[in-house]
């Protein structure tokens, strides 16, 4: 009983370890922003600070989550009413997700969900996987009195291809339900992904401008990981470490203190904590020692 009992221990161990990270194949991938060669003005608006940004206190921060909010959402139902291809299909001025996305891209501006690779890529992955399962649904005549359970199936699975790829965004669960359960944006099919992307940019735009008149926005356009070529070397004794379940996208929503980690070639710094140019140059310093 007692081997039984700790074999069934193991398997749950090795079961609850299992961890796929995408970053790992992609980062190494991903160039690394040469904000230097960029003029201030136009990188202060990207995002970049030399120096950390002044907080503000909760008064101030609504205001502009009033003033981004009004002007992202008014912005992409503005522009998208006057689409001629859009209206042709009779597309909605605004779909309903961009008014969770204002709330998120205004309100949140330094929560993981509130970066542009979330807000983009989700809402690509939400298109496919909803108007994929309607085109699916759509090939059953019976299938229109379980749209209902279509919604649900797209929601899910939208949400677990964003849990893998760290794109979690939670508009996007709304896009994929919408794109199945809505008769409006059912109508548009595959036409639903260019009204997604002239939104997703627009709404953008907004925050860019927005955000970074006394706040800033965003915290990072791909990851808080440092992006950087690393030697073939350095790619192998990464692959040969243990997977770790923590990251930093969970550690970010719990009460786990943060915490620099700089390892050898890699260094690891959390969401929300900033570092200079010149802080990150004696961390790379650190890390080349090691």
């Amino acid at each position: 009983m007692a081997d039984s009992s700790r074999e069934g221990s193991n398997s749950l161990s090795n079961i609850s370890s299992w961890n796929f990270d995408i970053d790992r194949f992609l980062n190494p991938l991903i160039p690394a922003p040469r904000w230097n060669l960029i003029p201030q003005p136009i990188a202060h608006f990207l995002g970049y600070r030399s120096t950390a940004p002044r907080p503000l206190g909760n008064i101030l921060a609504a205001f502009w989550s009033l003033v981004g909010a009004f002007c992202g959402v008014a912005l992409v139902a503005s522009v998208s009413k006057r689409v001629p291809s859009f209206e042709d299909r009779n597309a909605p001025a605004i779909i309903g997700s961009f008014g969770a996305a204002a709330v998120i891209e205004f309100c949140a501006v330094e929560s993981p969900f509130a970066q542009p690779r979330n807000a983009f890529f989700s809402q690509m992955i939400a298109c496919l996987v909803g108007v994929g399962i309607s085109k699916l649904f759509a090939l059953n005549s019976n299938a229109e009195n379980y749209t209902e359970l279509g919604g649900a199936l797209a929601c899910g699975i939208t949400t677990a291809l964003m849990v893998l790829t760290r794109t979690v965004h939670p508009p996007a669960g709304a896009t994929a339900l919408l794109a199945v359960t809505n008769a409006q944006t059912v109508g548009l099919g595959w036409f639903l992904f260019p009204i997604m992307i002239l939104g997703i940019t627009l709404m953008l735009s907004a925050a860019l401008l927005v955000n970074n008149i006394q706040r800033r926005y965003p915290l990072y356009w791909w990851t808080s990981q440092p992006l950087s070529r690393r030697h073939d070397a350095d790619v192998e004794s990464d692959n040969d470490k243990p997977a770790q379940v923590g990251s930093q996208y969970e550690e970010s929503l719990t009460d786990v203190p943060r915490r620099v980690v700089v390892e050898r070639g890699d260094i690891w710094v959390p969401n929300g904590v900033f570092v200079s140019a010149e802080e990150r140059r004696v961390l790379d310093r650190i890390s080349a020692r090691l």
